[in-house]
């Protein structure tokens, strides 16, 4: 029998017990007009009422989810819960009622015979058989309104327990102690239904299950791909667990090995919290490890772009990059400037310890170099000389931001050129290779060459 028929099977056979015991009582209530029995009988015709609240519950809430119910319809349980602990609380609220009064008034006009003892201990039996029936039935597929159900019934052998002593002191000459005994029964079913009416208002208000988050975290702790946790949301139904995680990886991991290390967290998380449904959510984040090239490389190719001849020279202020970017030939260099500034605005971002980036654009295919890194040592001599040298070709208006660095093999020259911004990338590209051709020439010591282009009116430099 599958886990929604056994539960409905046990639901049904609550209300045909609840409606055997209702029918017994009143007969026998009005027999020996017992107020005792016959309030146990109305007793249980909220027994009946309680046991058609569950059965219609678990049959709708193993209803699987739908376009307007993404998370199912296992609350459904708690409110029926809910309901179920109203109909205990005035039951309760009734008998004690009726106990005052009678102490109040002090009559018990009982003509007791065989048969109110023995509906009572009927009562007690069948109570106590279907209380086993949906307390095991409850635990093994983890329903509230079964659980509950079982309380309530439960409660209802006290009750009845309560009505076979105050039958037996009424009739050895004690009929008071049938009245306080159902005060003190009542005040513990009270108790008790406060306890299981505080767990249903739990899953109603998506209160995070107790100890699962613990238990997550102690699980993410295990893979080392996860470099933090930025946030955990977790919510159940009262039998499924529900979560939302976000979590930082380190962006070198591929696709790949991203959803591999989903799928064994899923995995992991399904074995020590069984009924789990948690999303993953991965956020791709530098490691502490990583090294400053890879920053770049990864901030580049973020923009669709490629790049070569990467230098990072490190200076006692911070590391000094400078690249050659490859973009389309035919984009203008206001365009192209636009697109390097976007580059050159996210690296500072992501690695706040870059004092200063500079980029070459040129148009796709052209020949590049490798990745150097290198120490730096303020280099002034040659910059006068040098910036005469490329004012000096038509097109180009000024040429600024001279940096000269000492290399194993030479120096490293980059700066910034400003020329007019209609140009295209394709032209301004060929005045640059034609400036670096002539510092060659006349600069022998120069190994490395990176220069800036820049529109005449560029934009407003950003903010860091």
């Amino acid at each position: 029998m599958d886990a929604a028929k056994e539960k409905q099977s046990a639901a049904f056979f609550s209300i045909l017990a609840a409606l055997f015991l209702i029918t017994g009582k009143t007969v026998v209530g009005l027999m020996t007009g017992s107020l005792a029995i016959l309030t146990d009988a109305v007793h249980s015709l909220l027994d009946m009422g309680a046991s058609i609240i569950t059965f219609f519950a678990v049959r709708f809430s193993d209803k699987p989810a739908d376009l307007d119910h993404h998370y199912g319809h296992g609350k459904i349980e708690s409110l029926a819960a809910l309901a179920q602990i109203l109909i205990l609380l005035t039951a309760c609220g009734g008998i004690i009622y009726e106990a005052i009064h009678r102490l109040r008034a002090g009559e018990y006009p009982v003509d007791l015979n065989i048969w109110a003892f023995l509906v009572i201990i009927m009562s007690i039996s069948i109570d106590a058989t279907r209380v086993r029936v949906l307390r095991r039935v409850a635990k093994k597929y983890s329903s509230q309104a079964l659980a509950a159900d079982a309380l309530h019934f439960s409660s209802d052998i006290y009750v009845s327990c309560v009505v076979l002593v105050g039958l037996a002191a009424v009739k050895l000459g004690l009929p008071i102690a049938d009245p306080l005994a159902s005060i003190l029964v009542s005040m513990f079913i009270i108790y008790t239904a406060y306890r299981l009416g505080k767990r249903s208002v739990d899953v109603l208000l998506d209160r995070a299950p107790a100890d699962a988050e613990d238990t997550i975290r102690a699980t993410l702790r295990q893979f080392p791909e996860i470099l933090g946790i930025d946030k955990i949301r977790l919510r159940s139904d009262g039998r499924m667990t529900f979560g939302e995680m976000t979590l930082k990886v380190d962006r070198a991991l591929s696709f790949g090995k991203a959803d591999d290390l989903a799928e064994r967290l899923k995995n992991l998380l399904h074995d020590r919290l069984p009924l789990t449904d948690v999303a993953f959510t991965l956020t791709p984040v530098s490691a502490e490890s990583e090294q400053i090239a890879d920053t770049v490389r990864y901030v580049v190719s973020s923009f669709n772009l490629s790049l070569h001849h990467l230098i990072i020279n490190e200076t006692d202020q911070g590391p000094f990059v400078s690249m050659h970017i490859e973009m389309p030939g035919e984009i203008t260099l206001d365009e192209a400037h636009r697109r390097a500034s976007e580059v050159s605005r996210k690296l500072h971002q992501v690695n706040k310890r870059i004092v200063k980036v500079v980029i070459h654009t040129e148009p796709y295919g052209k020949p590049g170099g490798g990745d150097h890194r290198h120490d730096f040592s303020d280099l002034n001599k040659l910059r006068g000389r040098i910036k005469v040298v490329v004012e000096s070709f038509p097109g180009v208006n000024d040429c600024h931001n001279i940096i000269l660095t000492p290399l194993a093999n030479g120096l490293a020259l980059s700066a910034d050129m400003r020329m007019d911004g209609s140009f295209s990338l394709d032209q301004s590209h060929q005045t640059s290779e034609q400036v670096e051709k002539k510092l060659r020439s006349e600069f022998s010591d120069l190994t490395s060459i990176t220069l800036h282009l820049e529109p005449l009116s560029p934009p407003p430099p950003p903010v860091w």
